[in-house]
């Protein structure tokens, strides 16, 4: 049972790396040379981000959904396949229609392979999930040290920016695949301890109770706003740094830098949640978050670039981590799976990030002005943290 736990670890943090390479880490760099040859304006292509990050979160109950209904094996088909369409739209795009079509298949098929089927099976198959959600965490992180780096490799080799969508065509959906049949869809560690973070209680929430909290709207905020300044910052960083005279290449090594960061935030976390709260580590990297958005906007230099990889990655990273662990410590292993779906629908509201900063520079010719009320929002939800309390189960 150990070693099919751990295979199917693997098998799903091999998926979530490759899935995180080809999508949101990718596009924000694949979309200059597409705007390049296409004509197409920021706000045009920005919006396209956008509806990637909006399908992959008005779709988070569909995972859910068919988990309930299906099983994970067809869950994960159903993603490799979708994706499969979505890279071939993009290699195929002479216009925005197609191009919008591509994205919002990948936002669906990211929802259908990524996290929701990934934590759904390692809160089932970990007695103590807070180390394998950090493990998991990590590796999907690291795809976005790696998507970068890939592009600029086929790119270099192909002359082509099509010929990168079509190598993510072949790998994702060969991974996809082969985690349908190789994940353990059995074992169900329901009555298990957890001596992490996230403790496994016999006072379970049901969800519509958990739905009711305040604590569950705060952490809901504190999700959707994490992923509000991931996405626009790979959407528009590359082109925001150009536009201090920092070469491409260079800009798009910080975006590798900051997702080497973010995924050894969420490593950190893991390891770090026995004897720091999860609740610490969310203030922390919310705090984190606006250092890295004030030096990003700042940034002319590689000083203040790496303040901006540093703050942003490990905001980002230990965000994702904490908050999932808060989620599952404050309700349950129960209701995780359609409370954690629901938290990336409500997330979606992030997507449109990188559509408004396009817009923004549209309109000023500057994206600091988008990076400021980014640091804004995120201070709000970082002072509705800081008052959260654990939810009163008896109150449910």
């Amino acid at each position: 049972m150990i070693v099919r736990a751990w295979i199917t670890l693997a098998a799903m943090s091999v998926v979530f790396f490759l899935i995180t390479a080809t999508s949101f880490s990718s596009l924000g760099v694949v979309l200059p040379a597409m705007i390049g040859e296409m004509h197409w304006s920021w706000g045009g292509a920005g919006s396209g981000f956008s509806l990637l990050g909006v399908a992959a979160g008005i779709t988070a109950t569909i995972p859910a959904s068919l988990i309930r209904r299906f099983g994970v094996r067809v869950t994960l088909v159903a993603g490799s396949l979708v994706m499969a369409a979505a890279f071939a739209a993009l290699a195929l795009t002479h216009g925005l229609a197609l191009y919008f079509l591509g994205c919002l298949l990948m936002g669906l098929g990211f929802t259908l392979l990524a996290t929701v089927p990934g934590t759904y099976l390692l809160a089932r198959l970990f007695a103590n999930p807070s180390f394998a959600f950090g493990l998991y965490f990590t590796i999907g992180g690291l795809g976005g040290v790696a998507g970068p780096v890939l592009y600029l490799w086929v790119a270099g080799v192909t002359q082509n920016w099509r010929a990168y969508w079509l190598v993510s065509l072949l790998i994702v959906t060969a991974a996809g695949l082969l985690s349908a049949v190789l994940v353990d869809t059995k074992t169900n560690l329901r009555d298990g301890g957890d001596g992490g973070g996230a403790s496994m209680r016999r006072d379970e929430w049901s969800v519509k109770a958990a739905l009711r909290t305040r604590q569950f709207a705060i952490l809901a905020a504190a999700y959707s706003i994490f992923l509000f300044v991931g996405i626009t910052v790979n959407a528009v960083s590359v082109a925001h740094l150009m536009t201090r005279g920092i070469p491409a290449t260079v800009a798009g090594g910080m975006m590798s830098a900051e997702a080497l960061v973010n995924a050894g935030a969420r490593m950190l976390g893991g390891v770090i949640v026995r004897w720091i709260s999860a609740k610490t580590l969310l203030l922390l990297s919310l705090a984190m978050l606006i250092v890295g958005l004030l030096a990003l906007s700042a940034a002319h230099d590689l000083p203040l670039m790496l303040v901006f990889a540093v703050g942003v990655g490990v905001g980002y990273g230990l965000t994702f981590f904490a908050s999932t662990i808060l989620l599952l410590d404050y309700f349950g292993r129960a209701p995780n799976l359609e409370l954690f779906a629901a938290i990336n629908l409500i997330s979606t509201i992030g997507a449109g990030g990188p559509a408004f900063a396009g817009f923004v520079a549209d309109y000023t010719g500057s994206f600091v002005p988008a990076f400021t009320i980014l640091e804004g929002l995120v201070l709000l939800v970082l002072i509705a943290v800081a008052v959260m309390r654990r939810p009163n189960w008896s109150a449910a």
